[in-house]
């Protein structure tokens, strides 16, 4: 009786120590849509709400602040408690509530819309499509959904969790069939062009392809890059890099176009990650577009390609028609953020909560984030992490797979 007291004790100040690891520090994300980790800020910080896709950890307040209001999880409630999780990816380990495949929602991913019921058409009364703004298109009442009414008839293919933002008729349906990744890439980042053109602005969270796994890195080049870089070629791993401007490391040094350079050649992609970093619904269109052409200007003199991915500086934006169509204007076809968020920015690079999060996703495709640099990081915390992630995702069963290979698409313009 005393051991198991004991024991009892020691877990519970474990868990209490790896939930208090992952609360958010200074500016670290703690909530918002898509967020999958701890609302909470450490000591001195509280968590604030931006936007709908974003809260921050910001100066002033208790340890383990509570954040604003939260969003709820039913897209403007029409959904209920047994609908789209929108902060939880389907909800993780319930996809779709595999129990309940009716749900009034006629939307069953794995049931593949419940077969005798797809979407619905007997019922064309908001139960059996997804009206994001709830204005419905009277010609579409048996399976669309209307994006701020801007949907035609011809546009209500959203396949394998990319939401597509051309609103051109037609042009924007996925094939049925996208053509499979090539089992060998050509290097230099698909130089050889294996891939098609994406169709349109699609936002991503994951994979195509079951039990693929992209690992990306934000906010390089830094000067931890060829050691993580070394670490990929000696573990065979692919990634994605989203670049900035200037963060850690100047443009004007030589080394930040060196190291795009070899990031290329190695077969790694390059995306897109702002030049200043900003969060993009605070600017106008015009900004917007400037932010992304210096920074596709610079990838464009170390590589001789404008990149066609994206990723939005702390998720935010995804939902932002501003936003969208700005970086559409701007040639873009893929905003990529991610479903599995180690929090290393937060924690320090605490690997058992990076383990934990990788395996609570498991059999999921999965887009991981890691960042090159963050505050505190050292060269040793940064390989550890990395090296922990590929090591349990490898053990998992999962295939690495650079950005175009986990969407299927040119990363290039």
């Amino acid at each position: 009786m005393k051991f198991s007291l004991i024991f009892s004790s020691l877990t519970a100040l474990g868990l209490a120590k790896l939930s208090s690891a992952a609360c958010g520090g200074a500016y670290a994300q703690c909530g918002g849509n898509n967020f999958q980790g701890e609302a909470c800020c450490v000591s001195g910080y509280t968590c604030v709400k931006q936007n709908e896709w974003y809260s921050d950890c910001q100066p002033g307040g208790a340890a383990n602040a509570a954040p604003a209001a939260p969003v709820s999880n039913a897209v403007d409630n029409q959904w209920g408690n047994n609908g789209w999780d929108w902060n939880n990816q389907w909800n993780n380990n319930n996809q779709w509530n595999n129990n309940n495949n009716n749900n009034n929602n006629g939307w069953d991913w794995n049931n593949q819309w419940n077969n005798n019921n797809q979407w619905n058409n007997n019922n064309n009364n908001n139960n059996g499509g997804f009206d994001w703004n709830n204005q419905w298109n009277n010609n579409n009442n048996n399976g669309g959904f209307d994006w701020n009414n801007q949907w035609n008839n011809n546009n209500n293919n959203n396949n394998n969790g990319g939401f597509n933002f051309d609103w051109n008729n037609g042009a924007n349906q996925a094939p049925a069939n996208p053509a499979p990744a090539p089992a060998n890439p050509a290097p230099g980042g698909n130089a050889g062009g294996s891939y098609p053109a994406g169709s349109g602005l699609q936002f991503y969270t994951q994979c195509k392809n079951p039990m693929n796994w992209a690992m990306t890195f934000d906010d390089g080049p830094t000067e931890f890059a060829d050691d993580i870089l070394d670490l990929l070629k000696e573990k065979g791993i692919k990634a994605t890099f989203f670049i900035v401007g200037h963060m850690y490391m100047q443009n004007t040094d030589p080394n930040w176009s060196r190291i795009i350079k070899r990031m290329y050649n190695e077969g790694h992609t390059v995306g897109n990650h702002t030049y200043d970093h900003e969060d993009l619904t605070k600017l106008s269109a015009d900004q917007i577009q400037s932010q992304m052409k210096q920074v596709e200007n610079l990838i464009s003199q170390a590589i001789g390609k404008k990149p066609a991915f994206m990723r939005p500086p702390y998720g935010s934006g995804s939902g932002n028609q501003n936003v969208m169509g700005a970086l559409q204007a701007a040639g873009y076809t893929a905003a990529v953020t991610w479903n599995v968020d180690p929090m290393d920015y937060s924690n320090g690079g605490d690997i058992n909560y990076a383990k934990q999060v990788i395996n609570q996703a498991k059999g999921q495709p999965i887009i991981t984030l890691n960042h090159l640099k963050y505050g505190g990081a050292t060269k040793e915390g940064i390989l550890a992490l990395a090296r922990a992630e590929i090591d349990t995702m490898l053990a998992n069963g999962y295939t690495s797979v650079n950005m175009e290979e986990c969407l299927g698409i040119s990363g290039y313009q």
